[in-house]
């Protein structure tokens, strides 16, 4: 995994996301690849909107007064 994922968050996530499907028997595995997927988006995802921070807008905006 390119990520770093705490195997109790994936525990956590797989345990939620069995029981949202009404917890069925034998999809151990599908569940906890589920799991890894999900927490792997997560990640991306604040990785890719990290820069919408104050501290980009604040950079964005003071180049734009400085012109």
């Amino acid at each position: 995994m390119a990520n770093k994922l705490n195997e109790n968050s994936i525990r956590e996530a797989a345990y939620y996301l069995w029981q949202n499907a009404g917890c069925p028997n034998g999809n151990d595995d599908y569940f906890w690849s589920q799991a890894i997927e999900q927490l792997n988006s997560k990640t991306s995802s604040k990785k890719t909107t990290s820069c919408k921070t104050s501290s980009c807008t604040k950079k964005s905006t003071s180049s734009k007064k400085s012109k």
